[in-house]
């Protein structure tokens, strides 16, 4: 694997990163909120929009959140200022937690949510149902990497997509052509893996980061094979702030900070600084960027240094943190500074008018944003001595402190004739305030809609049996000879050497796990060929994939692999409209296996080194260079457990395994037992091919009552998720 970078793009720095001429519109700026005290703050400094957790469901379950009546009261102070609220929902859900998403959900739509942050496709149309007027946002955590995915997506009604994070400016540019909103990450923290594509803290240790919970053990130091301990798979923060103008050139919709567990001093320091290059190159069409500016990034929550990600680069040694994990030390002084200015109690902006004349009753019209009520008292008194005045009226309309509210502009309509003592003012602003406030905060969307139960689509062709995946031609050709394995999986590559001779065994085809926008046209082209070798089918693990292959393959050709992540019941119907059969999720328990809705449908991986990770870096360039010839890299963590890192040279990612394989011989077999009609598969990667053949001959003795020789020893394997599933 080498890195891939385009030449032809302009490197980060030079002078030509400063000539710009355009008339682009201006993009959303996006900042984190872990609390409400960063929301405020980051829309003080001038972010456009906040996105935020909710009491569950987040990828960042350890983040601070913010419970529903927090996010309907930061609701109604966003929306006056003209400021959005998008709820990061972006977590794999489970078969049971429909109604507690519900529950969540309803407030927040009819209180004018802005848009709501998906990762797990059964949500996605669970969302697009109940609340068809409420804008979903495909996150990042789906890995979308291409224009298969992005247009998958919109399809089913989203609106706005976060493609991954390891794609280049160039890429980008081509996404945008699909006609759907962009939002891309320019600041912040930086995931070794593809997001969503990463189960080593879920297998590691049973926190899930599909489920938000991630431990972080790409932040760890592992030993590499020369014996030199490093931080290896931790990336050093992005910072594209010199790069800017550049996204904004290239049409991308909405500039996203990373850190919703970073303090309020984060979200808003670093909002106040690209708020004020964006604004920089919208008005000059060019920028200079101050190195105070960059320094105080560097004072907030950076490791290693400012690194502008993968705009430019594909991979390499200074996008490593190999030193160290840990942050910059942050500077106290800055943070007080950024407090001072930026974090203070929210001011929502009213327009005030007062009519108070003889002979007709007091009124008070108050305005906040689009949203404006009318309260009224009893008809004033005729003054026998002294009548109020303007500036009498105007003093106590304007004191809201503790309300929320700023009376910023004040209209008196008085005919100086009336008597109106200071508690019947005070009472009719307090009133005013306490209708608008409600006002603000009613629903703003008609109810949410009944959704009906997930129908599962007929069974076309069931995925049973036993099936072997392969990485080579020689663990191929190791299998054509066992009797019990009915049909073999082989890489895209790989398919037109293996078409001829399968013999008796259906033969399948494993599209790459990754496929970038730079390598669509590459992928179409071998399917294009792949049509005219009759495969029995494809498997797809992601949804670039999946709309790929849906392009040449009927849908009963087509199988979800363990990419595409099946975990409730909406998942299983919309998967079993489009595929053959889906494959069970890594990180299911037996018992959530047992009670799928279609498990006719499904495969159950039962033997193989688990993928843990797939990352566009590469472990050779990390390591000095990669000539593409190398086959396998051993990290050993700090427990001495040995990772084996496989590199895919055609599309220049990196594939990290478990330490242990995967093993449910006994399990499969009790599931059988209990009269389970799905499917079952073995995954080589890094075996020999005798090996390969051993294993698959002491598995097929699960339908043939043989007595498993071959089947490794449990002391030397794992159960993976089976007995206790993830939290």
């Amino acid at each position: 694997m080498e890195n891939t970078e385009d030449k032809n793009i302009r490197q980060p720095g030079t002078p030509a990163a400063l000539n710009y001429t355009h008339d682009k519109k201006r993009p959303e700026l996006l900042a984190p909120a872990g609390d409400m005290g960063s929301a405020l703050g980051a829309f003080a400094a001038g972010a456009d929009a906040v996105y935020l957790g909710g009491p569950a469901f987040s990828a960042r379950a350890y983040a601070k959140n913010l419970s529903i009546e927090e996010i309907c009261s930061l609701l109604s102070i966003a929306h006056p200022k003209g400021k959005k609220v998008y709820l990061a929902c972006n977590i794999l859900i489970k078969a049971d937690e429909s109604e507690e998403v519900r529950a969540m959900m309803d407030p927040l739509y009819e209180a004018g949510l802005d848009g709501v942050i998906v990762q797990d496709i059964g949500l996605l149309e669970w969302l697009h149902i109940r609340y068809p007027h409420l804008p979903l946002h495909g996150s990042t955590q789906m890995a979308v990497l291409s224009e298969g995915g992005v247009n998958w997506l919109k399809e089913r009604g989203v609106t706005r997509v976060v493609p991954g994070r390891e794609l280049s400016l160039k890429e980008m540019e081509e996404l945008k052509k699909c006609g759907i909103e962009l939002e891309c990450f320019i600041h912040g923290a930086m995931c070794y893996s593809y997001s969503g594509r990463c189960l080593l803290s879920s297998l590691a240790g049973g926190r899930s980061g599909n489920r938000g919970r991630c431990a972080g053990p790409c932040r760890k130091s592992y030993t590499a094979e020369d014996g030199r301990e490093a931080y290896y798979l931790s990336m050093r923060d992005m910072c594209s702030l010199e790069d800017i103008g550049g996204m904004i050139d290239a049409g991308i919709d909405s500039f996203k900070i990373e850190g919703r567990m970073k303090a309020a001093e984060y979200a808003a320091g670093v909002s106040a600084v690209y708020r004020k290059y964006i604004d920089e190159y919208l008005e000059r069409g060019s920028i200079n960027v101050r190195k105070k500016d960059i320094e105080l990034l560097k004072g907030l929550y950076m490791r290693s240094g400012p690194g502008n990600g993968y705009l430019f680069r594909h991979n390499g040694q200074d996008m490593i943190s190999l030193d160290s994990p840990a942050y910059d030390k942050v500077s106290e002084e800055k943070k007080q500074e950024i407090r001072e200015k930026y974090i203070k109690e929210p001011a929502r902006p009213v327009t005030l008018r007062a009519v108070i004349r003889l002979g007709t009753e007091m009124s008070l019209e108050l305005r906040c944003g689009d949203t404006s009520v009318s309260v009224s008292a009893g008809t004033p008194d005729e003054a026998k001595s002294r009548a109020v005045t303007e500036a009498d009226c105007e003093k106590q309309f304007r004191k809201s402190g503790g309300s929320g509210f700023e009376i910023k502009e004040c209209y008196i309509d008085t005919d100086g004739k009336c008597f109106v003592p200071v508690s019947v003012l005070n009472e009719l602003r307090r009133k005013g305030l306490a209708e608008l406030e409600k006002a603000l905060a009613a629903g703003r969307r008609d109810k949410p809609a009944e959704v009906p139960e997930p129908v599962i689509a007929a069974v076309k062709k069931a995925p049973g049996g036993l099936v072997a995946g392969v990485r080579d031609p020689e663990q191929f050709g190791a299998l054509l000879g066992c009797e019990g394995i009915d049909g073999i999986i082989v890489p895209l590559r790989d398919a037109e050497a293996a078409a001829g001779r399968h013999g008796n065994k259906a033969f399948y085809v494993r599209l790459p796990e990754i496929i970038r926008q730079k390598d669509v046209k590459k992928v179409r082209d071998k399917l294009r060929v792949l049509t005219g070798l009759e495969p029995e089918g494809v498997y797809c693990g992601s949804l670039d994939a999946l709309y790929l292959a849906s392009e040449f393959f009927a849908a009963d050709m087509i199988y979800a692999d363990q990419g595409l992540y099946v975990t409730n019941p909406y998942t299983e119907a919309i998967l079993s409209g489009m595929t053959a059969g889906y494959t069970v999720s890594a990180e299911l328990s037996g018992r959530e296996i047992a009670g799928l809705k279609a498990p006719e449908r499904c495969q159950l991986v039962i033997y193989g080194y688990t993928p843990v990770m797939y990352s566009a870096n590469c472990i050779y360039m990390t390591k000095g260079k990669c000539d593409k010839t190398a086959g396998s890299y051993i990290l050993k963590d700090e427990k001495g457990h040995s990772f084996t890192i496989v590199p895919e040279h055609e599309y220049c990612y990196n594939i990290m395994y478990n330490c242990v394989p995967l093993s449910l011989y006994d399990e499969a077999r009790e599931l059988i037992n209990r009269g389970f009609k799905g499917g079952f598969r073995l995954e080589f990667t890094t075996e020999a091919p005798a090996e390969c053949r051993k294993i698959a001959e002491g598995f097929s003795g699960l339908f043939d009552g043989g007595n498993a020789e071959g089947v490794p020893e449990r002391s030397r394997t794992t159960r993976g998720h089976f007995n206790r599933g993830v939290m």
